[in-house]
C-alpha cells in the first residue's frame, strides 16, 4: 500500500509514513498531493471529481482523435 497524503499534521505524517525523516511541505494547491513509496515522498497531481465523474471517465472507451 502507498499512502497519499495532502495537508496533515507532522505527527499523521509520522504515523502514516513514520520512514520519511523530513517530512514535505504541504500545498494549497487543488489535488495536491504527496505518493509514499519506500522512504521517499513523491509530489503528485491527482483529478478531483465526483464519483459520477470518476465512473464516467472511467467507462468511457471512446478515444479521442485529433
Amino acid at each position: 500500500m502507498r499512502p497519499l497524503l495532502s495537508r496533515v499534521t507532522t505527527p499523521t505524517w509520522g504515523q502514516a509514513a513514520p520512514q520519511i525523516a523530513t517530512v514535505p511541505k504541504d500545498s494549497t494547491h487543488p489535488g495536491r498531493f504527496h505518493t509514499v513509496q519506500r522512504s521517499t515522498a513523491h509530489p503528485t497531481q491527482v483529478l478531483l471529481t465526483s464519483e459520477t465523474e470518476a465512473a464516467a471517465w472511467a467507462t468511457d472507451m471512446e478515444t479521442e482523435e485529433d
